[in-house]
């Protein structure tokens, strides 16, 4: 069996899919394209610091096993033998999972995660552990243990996070795929500010393990290249895992063919997107109506974001979730993550329990949605990427108990209610820098999600390669 050579920019422009296709054909060697990850991701760390650790001694070890297995005909699965990075806050068997915090361990992993087991049996390579916020607590790239994550777009400013380096990592070209957790924007959040695509599943399609402080709100996805990346990776990894008891439900509800009714709301429980993605979100939906991909209608979500609900889970949530912590390691921990260990106390049972009340209010809200639509098409975020440094835009509310949910309202909402939601890369601002689009469904319905963000894609012939073609210079 003889491999043909493949260019850098040959694999950075080709899906993970087609690469794993390539592979099964016994027309790309594993090897090659363990080393042309590790030569972008070594090339891009310098600039992007998208890893909290690079692995490539393991990395090369597994691509050689793994064409060793194609030599023999054995072929474990659609993505045999293709590079991808993993988030740490994953566990990866044998490495550390550091979440990027000082406050854990050098000791390795004894097992993976059920994402990361489910993609290395299925024939991936894992080439390094990508950067998270603290305990993946906030929607930007900054760590204690790791420092600031940069955008590839232009590396004044930031990923989102909490999936930083994941984000960075794909749309860098180093991996077509990296995992995620995506608790209140966490995969969307990346995936819009660097241009990739971000799945975020069901509450429970995918299982969630180890447990988090907030497993009532916390979602695995993939972050990738192109929507048949992601649904290659969501058909490998979803399915029941008893460490996770969210895991536990049905299948997911088959896609239909049959005219879809899909609501566009520019303006997301009434927040006004800046002019910059506003303009790029209607360009794009002009194309997808031309295209007749739908039966599409303009409408409003006539009810305000639920920053209340979320602020009152999240900070209790991981106030009281790491308040041992923060009591013997406050001087070595993210300031405004320690802080939620003091705010939590201002909640009350009595309190909480109205919390939950509410929440029950809104998830009837957001389920009833879905009785007059089929999905919802909306801008991903109201904003572009913002300083790599800061917490928040300029002349926003730095000082709120959870910064980051002042400018995600399209997000979190849509992890309250557990649906599924994927943001796709819709074009570049004017300012240079990428827009997503966030296609939402109802619970369980993941394949109708993934299907109809593939054919916008194809009608937006959009991905994060084919911007950054676009933009050489933002290399």
């Amino acid at each position: 069996m003889t491999f043909s050579e493949i260019s850098l920019d040959e694999y950075t422009a080709s899906s993970g899919v087609s690469l794993g296709r390539r592979v099964a054909a016994g027309e790309l060697s594993p090897v090659q394209l363990a080393e042309c990850a590790l030569a972008i991701a070594r090339r891009e760390e310098p600039r992007l610091n998208a890893y909290a650790a690079l692995m490539p001694e393991r990395a090369l070890a597994v691509a050689a096993q793994r064409e060793t297995e194609v030599r023999g005909g054995r072929v474990r699965g659609p993505l045999h033998g293709v590079p991808i990075a993993a988030k740490d806050n994953m566990y990866i068997a044998g490495e550390p999972c550091w979440k990027g915090s000082l406050t854990t361990s050098d000791d390795p992993a004894p097992v993976s995660s059920p994402m990361v087991s489910r993609l290395e049996n299925a024939g991936t390579v894992i080439v390094g552990r990508t950067t998270t916020p603290e305990f993946g607590w906030k929607a930007v790239g900054n760590s204690p243990r790791t420092g600031v994550t940069r955008n590839p777009w232009n590396t004044e400013c930031n990923t989102g996070g909490s999936s930083a380096g994941s984000g960075a990592t794909v749309a860098s070209g180093a991996v077509p795929i990296a995992t995620g957790t995506d608790a209140g924007g966490s995969i969307r959040i990346p995936a819009s500010f660097c241009g990739a695509v971000g799945f975020k599943p069901t509450l429970g399609a995918i299982p969630v393990w180890p447990g988090t402080v907030n497993e009532n709100l916390s979602h695995a996805g993939p972050l990738t290249r192109s929507v048949e990346d992601a649904q290659c990776v969501f058909g490998i990894t979803r399915g029941p895992d008893s460490r996770d008891p969210q895991s536990s439900f049905s299948a997911p509800l088959p896609a239909t063919s049959s005219p879809l009714r899909v609501a566009v709301i520019p303006t997301p429980f009434g927040v006004t997107p800046d002019a910059a993605v506003a303009d790029v979100f209607d360009s794009a939906v002009a194309a997808l109506a031309g295209a007749q991909l739908a039966d599409m209608t303009e409408t409003s979500l006539d009810r305000a974001a639920p920053r209340e609900i979320f602020d009152a889970l999240w900070v209790t949530g991981r106030g009281i979730g790491f308040a041992d912590t923060v009591r013997t390691h406050r001087e070595v921990m993210d300031p405004a993550l320690a802080r939620l260990a003091d705010l939590a106390g201002d909640y009350s049972l009595p309190g909480f329990f109205t919390i939950m009340q509410q929440r029950r209010a809104f998830n009837e809200w957001a389920f009833s949605l879905f009785d007059t639509w089929d999905l919802l098409l909306m801008p991903t975020l109201p904003l572009t990427a913002f300083a790599a440094e800061a917490e928040v835009p300029e002349g926003g509310q730095r000082e709120a108990a959870l910064p980051w949910t002042t400018w995600t309202p399209y997000t979190y909402a849509f992890n309250i209610s557990g649906q599924p939601a994927i943001s796709i890369p819709i074009g570049l601002s004017s300012n240079g820098l990428p827009v997503g689009m966030q296609i939402v469904g109802p619970w369980s319905a993941d394949l109708q999600v993934l299907a109809f963000a593939a054919r916008c894609a194809a009608v937006l012939n959009l991905s994060t390669n084919t911007m950054f073609s676009a933009a050489p210079s933002q290399r």
